[in-house]
This record gives structure tokens, C-alpha cells and sequence, in this order.
């Protein structure tokens, strides 16, 4: 079974990885025949490299042919960008494709994306600026993961080119691969080729063993060894050629976040794309495909053939958020525009996480005994990881040795199209019985017939815990952008094992590896260890109203504000009775709360829903408005009363 499970995820990978796309835009200029040749190039170490140049067969500009240098994802090879080269050397460029070392019919070992492999691009490159027919000033080179990621490390560390288009990559690939003491499935899966599609060192080999060992130890070299000679992201500041980067939210392998830690460090002239193309498990829309070839060819002309366009003078930062309706599977995309990072407008919002699964945008629960137990219920614990996977988490036979457990929280529908743009953060007070657990937040939104759809996803593994002490997590999970619709919900699931049932990509895998040790954890949710997940947003309205109590109070109640006198918010708090009339009441009624001025004029509607029987509580904030005397008051079907209050600034 263990090489079955290897050579699917082989071609699989081979497929989704890192596909290319026609990144070029000139579809008007002149079309020259062409030479193609193919050759080799000999590393330092003695390593050879597979490559095939195309050469536009024609007199040669007096400086030379500018020139580019693709490079593949991993598990691919040259063939991979071949129709590429050769449509872009029929526009008077000099193009090279080369295979990485250990993939295609290059030699030697893959070191998994490192400086190994970077120190052979920069031989590809030197070779390159000294082709006589070619303008050494005029070198770039564009790819996707592993092809987007060496160029720009290579840049990054002294090498000079005219600039880089780099795909679905990262500052922080490495790190981003087991962030937050994680290990992603894609890590797992990139470790679990065959030989004849990737030849790895001894040591990358040994990751893969250490990932299923699920030991201490096997994690401690792990999170040692995987970024080692492969995160630059002290380097950086350092890069001096312009590259564009485009980035997916939906990214299986390598958060958008790695980039967007770095935008304050970059001194070298750039444009981002944050969106979605045929890449790393993200959506293939096709407008948004269409337009990020687009802009990259832009960049590339603009730099390489010194064409005048609008690379430099359009907005830095391009977004496309997700949001319904979707079809066949995938999301409909929105695309907007900045020239910061973050967008204007937009503002961290807390969602506070309660025991009776409500998901509130303001802290009301004082209560220290306030939690609600998640269990990580391991059934079986000769459960092995191997065995695990082996069964892709699904199975009769792993449901009886690991049971999935989700706590769900929900906010009230939403009052106003609400955009998301940036990365979510958690906060967790929690204690564990077991010296190892993890939290995977996963944030939906949920429509108003109950269904939904996954957004984004936050994953954190603590480990060498001391159990049954409070402790307090605070970690960023996979930045995303998308758009919540009005009168929908946003759901926050905690759950231990993060996957979902209709995964086009990850199929029944989680995004993370679980937890196998068996652990029950008390998650804390009050004013003094309060649980929380911060979403950025735009155009957010608050949903103030909260139940506090589910006692049935035998009349309406409205009571007097606190504090009272206020400075600028105050809170107030409101009974629904159980009856009407002295009838029981057989389903919920319209409560209305507003705010008026001491002329009688509306200044803010508070409440405006049905709610069931209980008590509730409001936040008014009074920040804009002056000092002086207002009046709230509470409406229902049969109950009306006003109280007065006054804010002194």
C-alpha cells in the first residue's frame, strides 16, 4: 500500500503543484522562426543539468537578445514550460528551460528547494549573461513554487537580473510548510515522490520518516532542518531586482502571509497579486487566470523590452476576494485595488467564542467557570500516522481508532456586505490534560438555509506542554480575502482533525496532520482568559446584541444603563418574557431598541430582530456624539417603555 500511496501522490503533485501558465502578452509583435537546442550545463559539484534554449533565428539586436530563464515546480521538469519558451523566444527573446537537480533527466540529488538548488540557478544565470547574442543587462526569469521561490533566493543572496515574475512562492516556504509547529499534508506529500520524479538527498529523504515517526525528537530535527538554507527571509531588504509576485489565498502550501510580514522590508521595486489561479489547490477562475498572465506579461515587457505601460504606474497591491455564488465548486472573485498594505478601511474585528456556540463581536460573559471542553478522542492508541494516512483520515477503520470532534460558533446574520482582506488571528486560553494538543479554526460562512462554505484556516500544535495549566496561544493562520454576504453568518469551527468533505484537492486529508495523543482540553471563554478570533475587515457593522442568561423572566424588562453617566459607551440590558398577554408565547417576537436625542430625533436602531425569551445586552457607543441627555427605548408587541441617559464627555 505504502508504494501505491507514493505513486499516486506522485502524479497527482505532478499535475497540481504548480502547472505553468502562458505569462506573456505580446500577441501583436512580429513572430520569428526559431532554433532549438538542447545541451547541458555542469554544476560546481559536478551535477548535470537538462537544458533546451530557443534562440529567435534572425539578426540579433546590436546589445543582444533580452533573455528569460523559467523554472519548474518541483516534480516537474524543463517539458513542463517548453510551449512557453517557445512562444516567448518567437517574440525576440532568448528563452532556457532547464530541470532542477534530481528531477526530469538532470542528475544528482534535490535538496528540496534550498540554496543547493539556488546555487545551480545561479550557474544557469551566469551561463546565460554570457551567451554572445545575449544582452547580459537584460535577464529575468519567472516560475512557480519551487520555479518562483530559487530566482528570487538567488536574487536575494547577490545575483543581479533585470527582474523575476515569482509564483505561488514564499520568503518563508520552508516555515510556512510546518507553521505554527504543524505539519502540512503537502509537506508530506512533496516528500513522497517516486525517484524517477524526484531523487532526494539522504537527509530529505529522512523527513518523511520523521513526519510519520510522530515523535518529540523526529519534530525537533523537523522544525530544525526544514528551514535550514531555505527561508530568506532575512535577506529580503537585501534584493535589488524588481519582481512581481503573485500569490494565491487558497494556497495548500505556502501561506500569502510569508510575503505579507515582508512588504515594509522591500526596497526594490515590486507589485503583488493576491487572488487565485491554477495553482497549489486554489480555484482556476478563469478571469482571474486570464488577468494575472496578463499583468505578468506587462511586467516582463515593461522591464525586459523597456515597453512603456502600465506596470509601474497602476495600483501596487491587487486583491480578488471570494464570494458566493459558487459553481461547480469554486467561488465567484472580485478584484480590488491599492496602493497600500492593508487596504483603506480595513479594521481588526474580535469575535469572542461563548459556551452556548454564539459568536460575539464585543466580550460579555464574566463568569471565570466559562468553558467548554475539546476533546482530542483518540480511540485507538496503536493509531500510527502511517496508518493514518495510509487511509487518507477516512475510512470505517480509522472513524473507529480516531473520533473528529467540532465545536461550532456562529455569529448573528450579518447587517452589510463585510469584506475579509489580510490574515486571521487566534487567541486561545486553554488547559490540556495531555502534554500535546492542537487547535484547527477553521472560519465558513454560513448561508441562510443553514448551508456553507469553508473561507480560511488557522492551525496551532503545542507541544511539551505542562498539563492542566492555563495557558494562552496566540497565533496567525492563512491570510485570505472574501466577501460575507448581508443576513449570513460567519462560523468559526474548532475541531482536531482540519478537513472538509468536499475538498477538490486535499480530498479527505486534513490540511494539517493531527494530533495522535489523546487529550481533553478546557477551553476558556470569559473576561479573564477570553477565546477569540480577530478577522480584518471592511465595511463591517457591529452585531451588538447579546444574550447573557436563557432564564425565562415572567415580563419584559427594561433596565437603566451602566454606567450611567457614560463616557463614550454604555451598556443596556433588556428581558423578553416567555408570555404575552399570560399566554406562552409560541414563537419568537420582533424586539426593536433605539436611541433618540432630546428632541426626539432617531439616532441609532440597536436591536431590530426577533429574539427568544432570555436576557439580553447591548453596547451603545456614544464616541460621536455629544454631551448631553438621551433616551433609549425598547419596543415590542406589547411592550413599549423609554428610559433616559446621560453621556458627559
Amino acid at each position: 500500500m505504502k508504494n501505491r500511496y507514493r505513486i499516486f501522490i506522485s502524479l497527482f503533485l505532478l499535475i497540481l503543484f504548480a502547472y505553468p501558465t502562458n505569462i506573456f502578452s505580446q500577441r501583436t509583435k512580429k513572430r520569428f522562426p526559431l532554433q532549438r537546442i538542447d545541451f547541458t550545463i555542469t554544476t560546481n559539484d559536478g551535477v548535470i543539468l537538462d537544458c533546451t534554449k530557443f534562440i529567435p533565428d534572425t539578426v540579433k539586436p546590436s546589445a543582444g537578445w533580452p533573455a528569460v530563464i523559467f523554472c519548474h515546480g518541483y516534480g516537474g521538469s524543463k517539458n513542463d514550460y517548453i510551449p512557453d519558451a517557445i512562444e516567448q523566444s518567437s517574440y525576440g527573446y532568448y528563452s532556457l528551460c532547464y530541470s532542477m537537480r534530481g528531477q526530469g533527466h538532470s542528475t544528482g540529488f534535490s535538496n528540496l528547494i534550498s540554496t543547493t538548488e539556488m546555487n545551480d540557478f545561479i550557474k544557469v544565470a551566469q551561463y546565460v549573461k554570457a551567451e554572445t547574442i545575449v544582452n547580459p543587462n537584460m535577464v529575468g526569469a519567472m516560475g512557480a513554487s519551487q520555479g518562483g521561490t530559487i530566482p528570487l533566493m538567488a536574487c536575494c543572496n547577490g545575483l543581479n537580473l533585470r527582474c523575476i515574475v515569482s509564483d505561488v512562492s514564499s520568503p518563508e516556504f520552508a516555515t510556512s510548510w510546518i507553521e505554527n509547529n504543524c505539519v502540512k499534508m503537502t509537506l508530506l506529500w512533496s516528500l513522497s515522490y517516486v525517484d524517477t520524479i524526484a531523487n532526494y538527498t539522504p537527509q530529505v529523504r529522512a523527513y518523511r520518516n520523521w513526519i510519520l515517526a510522530d515523535t518529540p525528537d523526529k519534530w525537533d530535527s523537523l522544525a530544525y532542518y526544514v528551514p535550514m538554507n531555505r527561508d530568506f527571509v532575512n535577506k529580503i531588504n537585501q534584493n535589488t531586482t524588481p519582481f512581481l509576485a503573485g500569490m494565491c489565498w487558497q494556497d495548500k502550501f505556502f501561506n500569502p502571509y510569508g510575503f505579507i510580514k515582508q512588504v515594509n522590508n522591500i526596497t526594490t521595486p515590486y507589485r503583488m497579486y493576491f487572488g487565485t489561479y491554477d495553482a497549489h489547490g486554489a480555484d482556476s477562475a478563469a478571469s482571474e487566470c486570464d488577468y494575472y498572465d496578463y499583468i505578468s506579461g506587462e511586467w516582463a515587457d515593461y522591464w525586459l523590452q523597456n515597453e512603456q505601460n502600465q506596470s509601474l504606474d497602476s495600483a501596487q497591491f491587487i486583491y480578488a476576494s471570494s464570494v458566493y455564488p459558487r459553481q461547480n465548486n469554486k467561488w465567484t472573485w472580485q478584484r480590488f485595488y491599492s496602493d497600500t498594505y492593508r487596504p483603506a478601511g480595513t479594521t481588526d474585528v474580535k469575535f469572542y467564542l461563548q459556551p452556548n456556540g454564539r459568536l460575539y463581536n464585543e466580550l460579555f460573559y464574566n463568569n471565570p467557570s466559562d468553558t467548554i471542553a475539546f476533546v482530542n478522542d483518540i480511540k485507538d492508541t496503536t493509531l500510527t500516522m502511517l496508518e493514518a494516512v495510509n487511509r487518507e483520515f477516512n475510512d470505517s477503520i480509522f472513524a473507529c481508532k480516531f473520533a473528529k470532534t467540532q465545536l461550532c460558533f456562529d455569529t448573528k446574520p450579518l447587517l452589510s456586505d463585510t469584506r475579509m482582506i489580510g490574515t486571521p488571528m487566534v487567541n486561545i486560553h486553554y488547559l490540556s490534560s495531555a502534554n500535546k494538543a492542537q487547535f484547527n479554526i477553521q472560519i465558513w460562512e454560513i448561508k441562510s438555509d443553514g448551508s456553507g462554505d469553508i473561507i480560511t484556516r488557522a492551525n496551532y500544535t503545542e507541544r511539551n506542554i505542562v498539563p492542566n495549566v492555563i495557558r494562552q496561544l496566540t497565533f496567525y493562520g492563512n491570510s485570505s480575502s472574501h466577501i460575507f454576504k448581508t443576513g449570513n453568518k460567519i462560523r468559526v469551527i474548532v475541531t482536531n482533525l482540519d478537513n472538509i468533505s468536499n475538498d477538490p484537492f486535499l480530498r479527505t486529508n486534513p490540511h494539517v496532520l493531527p494530533s495522535l495523543v489523546k487529550a481533553r482540553n478546557r477551553i476558556y471563554m470569559n473576561t479573564y482568559n477570553p477565546t477569540y478570533v480577530q478577522l480584518p475587515l471592511i465595511g463591517f457593522i457591529p452585531i451588538s446584541v447579546n444574550q447573557i442568561s436563557s432564564n425565562l423572566p415572567d415580563k419584559y424588562k427594561l433596565e437603566q444603563n451602566f454606567p450611567n453617566p457614560f463616557n463614550p459607551s454604555t451598556t443596556i440590558k433588556f428581558g423578553i418574557a416567555n408570555s404575552e398577554n399570560g399566554k406562552v408565547k409560541t414563537e419568537n417576537g420582533f424586539v426593536i431598541l433605539k436611541i433618540f436625542d432630546i428632541l426626539g430625533r432617531e439616532i441609532e436602531t440597536l436591536v431590530n430582530e426577533k429574539l427568544q425569551p432570555g436576557t439580553y445586552e447591548v453596547k451603545f457607543d456614544g464616541s460621536k456624539l455629544a454631551s448631553g441627555i438621551y433616551f433609549y427605548k425598547l419596543i415590542s408587541k406589547d411592550f413599549v417603555e423609554t428610559k433616559k441617559m446621560l453621556m458627559i464627555k
